[in-house]
């Protein structure tokens, strides 16, 4: 049984960028251990910061259930945050996970992505980064060896972005797509705030759109179940172009991955 870490600096990044890839590897038999670095704290409208740590981890909880995720690390680092934090910590951390559970595959951000302008993305996937040759030396953290633990390598990295450099993989997720968005739907505070963002932005430009106002207030499957298929279509059409006899609700899944 191979072994996945999702290291997800926010509780709802799993679900949204690879949700679909990791309930297809989930079905595979693959034993799948999410990492969330940060404790999302503050990514909830109209509750107290204690209210939305607990909202937010119960809701992580549901949509891994969902995902068919067997495993949940807390690594607790205050969120949108990670900025003013050591590299050098978030790497240490990271070698510890991987010589701990052994990875064949590593899910993370790309540490090259493009337009990404959160800071507790572009960190973490920096020290992910590191972590993947530094996990291997013996020099590195020799502290982990007192617990029996010893240097390890990943095989696989799969990495995502709003925007990747390079697409070299893509994924078949027709079958798990509705797993995405029912488990992207579980994390009903966290897409609250997402629609919101978009919400004030139309508010600025002096507009309003139905849908939003009904996602915030009822079922958020339709709203995001659209923008994944859409986002998912896009992939497909890269992926084969506009040949004949696809089948009509095929999607797939953009990543970079790599075998060290």
């Amino acid at each position: 049984m191979k072994t996945a870490l999702i290291i997800s600096p926010h509780a709802d990044d799993a679900a949204a960028f690879c949700g679909a890839t990791l309930a297809k590897l989930s079905a595979q038999g693959w034993h799948l251990i999410l990492v969330r670095v940060t404790d999302d704290q503050k990514d909830s409208i109209g509750f107290s910061v204690e209210e939305t740590i607990q909202i937010n981890a119960q809701e992580m909880h549901a949509a891994a259930k969902i995902l068919g995720i067997q495993e949940i690390i807390e690594l607790g680092f205050v969120t949108d945050s990670l900025t003013d934090v050591l590299l050098g910590t978030l790497r240490e951390r990271f070698v510890y996970l991987f010589r701990k559970h052994k990875p064949y595959a590593v899910f993370t951000f790309d540490p090259f992505g493009l337009y990404e302008g959160n800071q507790d993305h572009t960190r973490v996937a920096l020290a992910v980064e590191e972590a993947f040759w530094v996990s291997c030396f013996d020099k590195h953290y020799p502290e982990h060896f007192t617990e029996g633990l010893e240097p390890f390598s990943v095989c696989e990295r799969w990495y995502f972005a709003r925007q990747l450099p390079e697409i070299n993989h893509y994924e078949d997720v027709t079958e798990t797509m509705d797993k995405k968005i029912m488990a992207l739907c579980a994390h009903r505070e966290m897409m609250k705030n997402t629609i919101n963002q978009t919400r004030l932005q139309l508010k600025t430009h002096g507009k309003r759109m139905a849908m939003l106002d009904e996602a915030m207030n009822g079922d958020m499957s339709p709203l995001l179940g659209m923008v994944m298929q859409k986002m998912a279509g896009q992939w497909q059409r890269r992926r084969i172009g506009r040949k004949a006899g696809l089948q009509r609700h095929s999607a797939s899944h953009g990543l970079a991955r790599w075998k060290n």
